[in-house]
């Protein structure tokens, strides 16, 4: 048996999630949120094991043969080794960052629930508002608190500097924001970026940039995560790129923040399949040409809702400054309300604002065709009127 301070097998390069394994003591083994895993991933993969080995540590059925998946009509497996360390170093070379500043996940969702878990579980957070359901949620799942950093709709949804000063302490854990911002579209501002970073790093906090709509800006940017250890972000191929059957996504920050939410995450998800990632790898030169057809359409249909929004009464909104999405106040009327009648009268379905926390809104995607836009926009207003009106007579 090793001791405390030996190190234990030489290790595959990197786990199935893309993370690197090095040797392990049994003391970092013990202290792992799921010991076996850990040991697992480090010992019992066949570049671990070595050809002349025999291994009786799996607990499943071999793996099927090539001819055997031929045989059933199912398409040979890509190497879990190859398929994340080709994705890690695509990614790797996207942001200008090393493949050790990448941890692969399944989907921004699956980044979001580990990076909460490793690093805020039974702590404190502050979650901007509004924002996507999910994140102040997600503080509840991890038994930590969750405090509120107002976005200001009358400054472009910038964030409220004394909202930041009163929220933002020595007791925060995790800070947590969306760039492009979940529901308005609009880009994080330089400044207030520079304010969370700063809070960030005097509060020995981290701050996680939820970025998963950051490829749809119109003016490509540097990813938060260079700007410091203590930044995180999470991004996937599911909103931006259209490929939301792959589960693909990532996390970049400090290989040292990484590992711990690698240990975390196997709890949650212990192997990504290789075949989604070996596609998202192969999809990678391609994304940038894709992107800018994309954001060009985004555009055009951000323009025709803006052109909507200044002849609609009761409906106001800043336009987005990139992206599919955009928040829109309502005046005196109630989202949900209107999203049901326009549902039940016309069969355009929107989103209410009350899963954004401010139930006079409405979220809109409209990355759709520019007849069904247009239709959806009367519906809209057809739906505002009446319900004016009825309220109105009431």
């Amino acid at each position: 048996m090793p001791t405390d301070d030996q190190s234990t097998q030489t290790t595959q390069p990197s786990g199935p999630h893309g993370e690197p394994l090095r040797p392990m003591t049994a003391a970092q083994v013990a202290a792992a949120p799921m010991p076996y895993m850990r040991w697992a991933k480090a010992h019992l993969s066949w570049e671990a094991l070595g050809p002349e080995s025999i291994c009786l540590g799996m607990s499943g059925l071999e793996p099927l043969a090539a001819q055997d998946r031929k045989h059933l009509g199912l398409l040979p497996p890509p190497d879990v080794g190859a398929a994340a360390a080709n994705l890690k170093s695509a990614l790797a070379t996207r942001y200008d960052l090393t493949p050790e500043h990448v941890l692969l996940t399944a989907g921004t969702s699956h980044a979001n629930f580990v990076a909460y878990l490793a690093l805020a579980r039974g702590g404190r957070i502050a979650v901007e508002s509004p924002t996507y359901d999910a994140h102040p949620r997600l503080a509840t799942a991890v038994s930590a608190h969750a405090a509120s950093l107002r976005r200001d709709p009358r400054r472009g949804w910038r964030f409220d500097p004394a909202s930041l000063a009163g929220v933002i302490d020595d007791r925060t854990d995790l800070i947590v924001v969306s760039d492009l911002h979940n529901p308005s579209g609009m880009r994080l501002a330089g400044e207030d970026l520079d304010l969370l970073v700063e809070a960030a790093e005097r509060h020995d906090a981290y701050l996680l940039v939820d970025e998963v709509y950051a490829d749809l800006d119109p003016v490509p940017r540097e990813s938060a995560a260079h700007r410091s250890p203590r930044v995180l972000t999470t991004n996937s191929l599911t909103k931006a790129h259209g490929l939301p059957d792959l589960r693909c996504g990532w996390i970049l920050g400090a290989p040292d923040v990484l590992a711990r939410i690698a240990g975390w995450d196997d709890l949650v998800h212990p192997a990504l399949p290789p075949a989604p990632m070996a596609d998202a790898a192969a999809f990678e030169p391609q994304a940038r040409e894709r992107l800018a057809t994309a954001r060009a359409r985004a555009a055009l249909r951000s323009e025709q809702v803006n052109a909507w929004v200044e002849t609609t009464p009761r409906v106001a909104w800043t336009q987005p400054t990139g992206g599919l999405t955009g928040f829109l106040l309502l005046e005196g009327l109630d989202g949900d309300e209107v999203a049901e009648h326009a549902w039940e009268t016309h069969r355009v379905r929107i989103v209410p604002g009350s899963f954004f926390q401010t139930p006079q809104a409405l979220r809109i995607s409209f990355d759709v065709p520019e007849a069904d836009l247009a239709r959806a926009l009367a519906a809209i207003s057809d739906s505002l009127s009446t319900l004016a009106t009825m309220a109105a007579l009431a």
